[in-house]
């Protein structure tokens, strides 16, 4: 019998710390929020919503990724991760960021096993939730083993 594979989102902090550069050359010592990225994309569920990638794509541009790279990234992203309708209003416990919520409705919408962030507003409210686990890359990655 297979293992059922866990379902991730992603912070935009992950998907700005692995970068898009990676794109462009033979990665051979990819730094944590790769791996995750690459992980959760070839072996989990990672999931978004329409307001996340454009989150996504708006930072890594603002943080130097060349627009074509990081619309590549987009790419791959939205090919690999699966798409979430978020219906739920509102978090049962907010993080001080509104900003921030949608990742806790793409979360609860999708089923998340895991909210994987370095976001001091959403880790301050993990004791909160009990699914999704909310916590930073390296937790994640010793908790699935990566």
């Amino acid at each position: 019998m297979s293992e059922v594979a866990q379902r991730f989102v992603l912070d935009t902090n992950q998907i700005v710390g692995a970068g898009s550069r990676w794109l462009d050359l033979e990665v051979v010592d990819p730094n944590p929020h790769l791996r995750l990225l690459v992980h959760v994309a070839t072996d989990q569920v990672g999931l978004y919503c329409d307001e996340i990638i454009k989150e996504y794509t708006e930072k890594l541009i603002d943080r130097g990724s060349p627009e074509d790279r990081a619309k590549r990234l987009i790419t791959y992203v939205r090919g690999a991760f699966e798409a979430v309708d978020i219906v739920t209003t509102q978090a049962p416990v907010s993080p001080a960021d509104p900003d921030d919520e949608i990742f806790i409705l793409c979360s609860l919408d999708g089923d998340a096993d895991y909210l994987v962030t370095e976001d001091g507003d959403l880790l301050e409210i993990r004791a909160s939730y009990e699914r999704p686990i909310i916590a930073p890359c390296t937790e994640v990655l010793l908790a699935v083993g990566q």
